[in-house]
């Protein structure tokens, strides 16, 4: 069983007082004080306060969904019908959204990000004047540098440039920061902190260097600094301990279950979520079996269980994204057309109503809850993004191509040949269809079209349900209404 650290104790009233803003609706509760009047805080003060960090900075339960969600149903290839959750989705579906839509810009994109925030910088306040030794404390106030750094790294991607906290003493009313003091904050947070992380974490959930790396990685890969790109996913390779998942005859299909977390060596860094704690549980999968009536694969591989409850909303892709893999791939087996009902029957899904199956069903989900983690980076994204850097700065090459092909041969895909590909431009498109089909449903194919300059296109021209009134500036998450009207210095993102 997976050890990890996501903790949401008691303990974390000491963590209210220091908020992102003074008199604010946005603001966390204050419960309590810390003091150091006592003396040095005890390792086990400390490590609450570690958890505390931990538990505002790890993107799962509801906002581990939205942020999921929010990228691939404002993408091309999946969308959300039906039942409650449908009309919160449609205005991501739709693109309609606006700085007024309160709980996902609000709460998970920036309340609960300002409140990681917040805790780090009061840990890396008092972490001085405590009873940890002197290698405790470089690793923890390594493990807190690089939450806050992610977090930063994750609000930049949303919303551009945003207030740069750093200190529980900053003024409320904060200009956002330069787009210069983003990236150089970003950047140097995470490779001081991975000097001070270890390899390889205690407890599962912790930082460790190559997490710091494949931020780092990411967050240049979405800047394009390619060089950068290929410099960090060169650092993860030679930690030598990250490989893609290849047991069994259907390895992508088991790298999903809930049961090979924690043993297999390509997810580089996760969100841990478990079915035991409703706050930090996983919901997509309740979201994601065909219909109601639901009883098994038709090849027999899956069957429901009594203590997994189906939900009314469907998570869907579309026929041309399932037609879009070649026959053999493995992935495209994730994406369910038929399905065996109550009744023993065999159903095929109506047109564009395939079920999105990726996160294979948790034998221990209670009802909605299972314990899928929110995987962030996984090794195939070392390999394909560093292939991308590498046609970017060389064209294409053999070796672009045998990284490429590296993870379609885990997914039985055919190889690509390097003569069909002369020009950077079609490798690059064929870069990004191969994150498309590698990455569905992992929280990444926003960014990856925006990188692409095909986010807006994506959708004007979408073949099932274009939004010919969709905006360039969309590329952008507008900055909450309620921090807008609190602080006189936030200006807000264009076009909003």
């Amino acid at each position: 069983m997976k050890k990890f650290i996501n903790i949401k104790l008691g303990i974390l009233t000491i963590l209210g007082l220091m908020c992102t803003q003074c008199e604010d609706p946005l603001k966390t509760e204050v419960y309590g004080e810390y003091s150091l009047v006592d003396g040095p805080a005890s390792k086990g003060f400390m490590d609450g306060l570690l958890n505390g960090v931990y538990a505002e900075f790890q993107f799962n339960g509801v906002q581990g969904r939205d942020f999921f969600y929010f990228s691939d149903f404002s993408g091309d290839h999946l969308y959300n019908e039906r039942g409650g959750l449908s009309r919160v989705t449609a205005f991501v579906q739709n693109w309609n959204w606006d700085a007024q839509n309160p709980s996902w810009f609000r709460d998970d994109f920036w309340t609960k990000p300002y409140a990681a925030i917040r805790n780090a910088n009061f840990f890396l306040e008092v972490v001085d004047n405590s009873e940890l030794s002197a290698e405790e404390k470089n690793q923890y106030k390594a493990e807190v540098r690089f939450a806050r750094a992610t977090t930063y790294a994750f609000m930049y991607n949303w919303f551009g440039s945003v207030p740069l906290r750093t200190s529980s003493s900053d003024p409320a009313d904060m200009e956002r920061a330069s787009d210069d003091e983003m990236r150089e904050f970003i950047e140097t947070e995470l490779a001081d902190a991975a000097k001070d992380l270890p390899v390889t974490a205690e407890e599962f959930g912790r930082a460790t260097q190559g997490a710091a790396y494949g931020i780092l990685m990411k967050h240049y890969l979405n800047t394009k600094n390619w060089d950068k790109v290929v410099e960090y996913a060169n650092l993860i390779q030679d930690l030598g301990v990250y490989s893609l998942y290849t047991a069994g005859s259907n390895p992508y299909r088991d790298l999903f279950k809930v049961s090979t977390e924690g043993s297999e060596n390509e997810t580089i860094y996760s969100f841990p979520a478990t079915s035991l704690i409703e706050s930090t549980a996983n919901a997509i999968m309740s979201h994601s079996y065909p219909e109601s009536n639901y009883k098994a694969l038709v090849n027999g591989d899956d069957v429901k269980l009594s203590n997994q409850s189906i939900s009314g909303t469907k998570n869907r892709a579309y026929d041309f994204f399932l037609n879009s893999f070649e026959p053999n791939d493995d992935r495209k087996k994730q994406i369910i057309n038929q399905y065996i009902n109550s009744e023993d029957e065999v159903v095929t899904q109506a047109p564009d109503k395939n079920a999105v199956f990726k996160y294979w069903p948790d034998p221990n989900m209670l009802e909605w809850k299972s314990g899928h983690d929110f995987r962030i980076i996984r090794y195939a994204d070392v390999l394909l993004s560093k292939a991308e850097a590498l046609n970017e700065i060389n064209g294409p090459t053999q070796e672009v191509i045998d990284l490429i092909n590296e993870v379609r041969g885990r997914a039985k895909a055919s190889v690509l040949e390097l003569a069909d590909y002369p020009s950077t431009e079609g490798l690059r498109d064929a870069i990004l269809e191969e994150r498309g089909w590698e990455f569905y449903f992992e929280g990444k194919r926003r960014e990856d079209l925006i990188r692409h300059g095909k986010f807006v296109s994506a959708k004007k021209n979408h073949p099932i349900h274009p939004v010919p009134s969709a905006e360039d500036f969309r590329v952008l998450m507008p900055i909450p209404q309620e921090e807008i009207d609190v602080n006189p210095n936030m200006v807000q993102n264009p076009g909003y």
